[in-house]
């Protein structure tokens, strides 16, 4: 008689995260008319917005130094949007209670559904990437060379974001007008992370707030001081920027963590993640 040895947690693991990114993309593909639509928005946003701030017309400097900052909240829109709608119909369809009915631990689909998020936003943010850089090549004064060592704010405004998406995915879970807050705090966001504005030219109490307040904002100002100014990575470390935006995706990464795992705890308690 033969036994089969049994599979390691970790590779079970493993598999549930890559299958939690695929459902995300192939629920993401499988509604291509929404998909066509927001693709729409996101790319028409920032030119219309643009023109405005121009007084008619695009400004080059403008534009070098808050296209990045765009796909950054771009990211933030749809991942935030993607996890919330997603354990809320889970939640009034009892399968997010189901789902967590499984020898491995709540933080495992709670990481997989996470990384579907932030994979559909990141999709989405480079297609708007390829849009936008076409008509930046056909701008005058737009001089955005890109460097290697603007990977790494770029990777810690991900955390960043990665910690906002599972802060709201827990309001969702407990709150019932999460809907009309979320979308109230992510215009916020679209403009006072440096999408439209550069942070820089605010009044400094306003600078302050949004550096502190507003995701994303330091980890894409970082960035913008790498691509449009060319200042090298050891100046944005002493001069506090990138310093501040690890301390800022961690500290909010921990936070949306703790609430996330507060909230699905909760529920299992209650009973309130089912049908």
């Amino acid at each position: 008689m033969t036994t089969t040895a049994p599979v390691p947690s970790s590779a079970i693991a493993l598999r549930l995260l890559g299958n939690e990114t695929a459902k995300g993309v192939r629920v993401m593909w499988a509604h291509k008319a929404p998909l066509t639509l927001g693709l729409a928005y996101m790319a028409m946003l920032y030119w219309v917005i643009q023109v405005f701030i121009g007084g008619g017309r695009l400004v080059g400097d403008v534009l070098a130094m808050t296209s990045v900052a765009f796909l950054g909240w771009v990211v933030l829109y749809i991942a935030s949007l993607r996890m919330v709608a997603g354990v809320l119909e889970e939640m009034y369809t009892g399968t997010l209670e189901q789902s967590l009915l499984s020898p491995l631990r709540p933080w495992v689909a709670s990481t997989g559904r996470l990384a579907a998020a932030l994979v559909e936003g990141l999709l989405i943010a480079a297609v708007v990437a390829v849009l936008n850089l076409i008509i930046l090549l056909a701008v005058q004064g737009v001089e955005l060379a890109f460097r290697l060592s603007a990977l790494i704010p770029l990777g810690i405004t991900l955390l960043d974001i990665a910690g906002f998406v599972l802060l709201f995915g827990g309001i969702a879970l407990v709150v019932n007008s999460i809907g009309a807050i979320i979308h109230v705090v992510q215009n916020v966001i679209m403009m006072l992370n440096g999408a439209f504005i550069p942070v820089f030219v605010f009044p400094d109490w306003l600078e302050l707030a949004a550096k502190i307040l507003i995701p994303t904002t330091l980890g894409l100002d970082a960035t913008r001081q790498i691509l449009v100014t060319g200042a090298p990575f050891h100046q944005i470390w002493l001069n506090g920027t990138l310093l501040w935006a690890v301390v800022h995706a961690v500290a909010l990464l921990i936070l949306g963590w703790v609430v996330y795992q507060g909230a699905i705890r909760r529920g299992l308690r209650e009973g309130r993640l089912g049908a």
